[in-house]
Parts: C-alpha cells; structure tokens; sequence
C-alpha cells in the first residue's frame, strides 16, 4: 500500500486519539526509587496499583534499581500482567532509564518474570561406577517444541527459600525424594552469596537461575527404571517424560542454557576440589 500525504495524516491523527484513549484507561500513581517519585503508568484497565506493587518480582527489581548508583529511572509503564490465579505471575513494563553521569539513554524494556532454580541430577550406578543424568522431556510453546529436554526446574514460590524449592521440583518432575541438605548450591559455591543465580537472558528479561547439585549411588535396576518415567504436577499443566543419559553426553542430549550452565559450573568446582 501507497500512502499519500493525507492518508499519513489520517494515520497519525488516528494514532493520536488511540493514544489519548489508552492515556485515559490507564491508571497513574507514584513509586520510589533512589528517594525520587518515579511516575508509574499501568495500561491494563483492570489491573491496580496494590496489584502491582504487591509483585514481588516487581519490588525486587525495584530494590536491585535503588542499589544500582549509575543508573536513574524516570518512569515505568506497566503494559501488560499474568496473573497466576490471585497473584501476579509475569509482568511486561518498560522503563525509562538513563546513566546517571552522561544522561545517556539504556534499553529498558523488562519481562519479569522472577527466579527459578535448577537441578543437575547425577546418579552413580552401583554395579558399573557409570555415572548418569535426568533429562525432563516436555512441551515449550515459548521455543515451539513439542519435545524440549532439560535438567529438572521451577520457578520460585516468592520465599526467598531455594533450596527448599528445588528439592520440590525434582520429587514432582523426576518422583525423586531428596532432602534438602543432600542438594549442593552450585551457584553459591561458584559466587557467593552475593549472586542470585546465572541469568539467561538479561538483555530482555530479569530471570536469574539457582543452580544445585544432586548426586547418589543407585542400583542398576533403579536408573533403568527412570527411563521414560511418566512425571509432573498435572496441576499445572506438567506432562513429563523421562530421559536417562551417560553423564559424559549430557552436552550432546541438551542445547538448554541451564542444562549447560550447571554442567559447566559442576565440572569447574570438580576440578577445583570444591565438590
């Protein structure tokens, strides 16, 4: 399609008045950050203030910001919510951000969707010392795969409590039981306790990753019987399907960032004497 002068006009008057239409739907308040009233937009009409504020993994974006000196925000937009029943799930909000020596503007659009953990699984055949790992097969729309093979995980339930997260999340995915003092941070073992976890993907997305270790010496017969192991919390949609692999090949059977993360940091800390 061609435009002509007066149809750009109509476009942009037209844009205009969407704008002003959206402007009127949304509703304004004030937050605070570094002591600054930083204006806060939130488009969706139905969502509220207490709403927003009362997401965690907004508050925790907010704290992390005020610790940040060199950077200063002028305002957040909240453009869209998931609620996961009656709590904020993900949030989608842009942020205007700028440094605060230069002035110059950063990128500031945020998926926040909180923290997760993760689990490297190894188990150590009794009869054959051949060590071996627990892949989760299942279905991610995000990547468009039916069939997504990666170490056991879950998001964070707003606790603060990692550990006892990860040891739920590997007895629902992998029917594994384990207590919490037999999973290993790998994360804090790497960095301290001043990191959160590895983060994926930054650039667009606040989700940081806590990495653990589980590590046992099973019979033959109890490895065999994982395999293809039907799993997950049909609650919330999970339809898992098992898949034990040599150890050794754990790089080859996965292309996943947490899977390969975790694997790097285990043989690092191994190599150090650190496990």
């Amino acid at each position: 399609m061609i435009f002509n002068k007066l149809n750009y006009s109509t476009i942009i008057n037209n844009s205009n008045k969407v704008f002003k239409i959206i402007k009127r739907m949304s509703t304004t308040s004030t937050i605070k950050i570094n002591g600054n009233d930083v204006p806060l937009t939130i488009i969706p009409n139905d969502i509220s203030v207490e709403t927003v504020m009362g997401a965690p993994n907004f508050n925790k974006w907010i704290k992390n910001m005020e610790l940040e000196k060199e950077l200063k925000v002028n305002s957040v937009s909240i453009q869209s919510v998931d609620m996961f029943g009656k709590n904020v799930g993900f949030l989608k909000f842009k942020a205007d951000v700028v440094t605060v020596k230069e002035g110059r503007v950063v990128p500031g659009i945020i998926f926040c969707r909180g923290g997760s953990v993760a689990i490297l699984v190894i188990l150590k055949s009794k009869e054959t010392g051949k060590e071996y790992s627990v892949l989760t097969v299942q279905t991610r729309v995000p990547v468009a795969s039916f069939q997504y093979s990666e170490i056991p995980a879950g998001m964070l339930d707003g606790s603060g409590h990692f550990v006892g997260v990860a040891a739920k999340e590997l007895k629902e995915e992998t029917g594994l039981e384990v207590s919490e003092d037999k999973l290993v941070d790998l994360t804090k073992l790497a960095y301290g306790s001043e990191v959160d976890g590895v983060y994926p993907s930054p650039g667009g997305c606040d989700e940081f990753i806590r990495l653990f270790l589980f590590r046992e010496t099973l019979d033959q017969n109890k490895i065999d019987e994982l395999q293809h192991k039907l799993t997950g919390c049909l609650d919330e949609n999970e339809s898992i399907t098992l898949n034990i692999v040599p150890l050794e090949d754990l790089w080859k059977k996965s292309h996943d960032g947490k899977t390969l993360s975790a694997l790097y940091l285990y043989e690092k800390l191994l190599k150090e004497n650190k496990l």
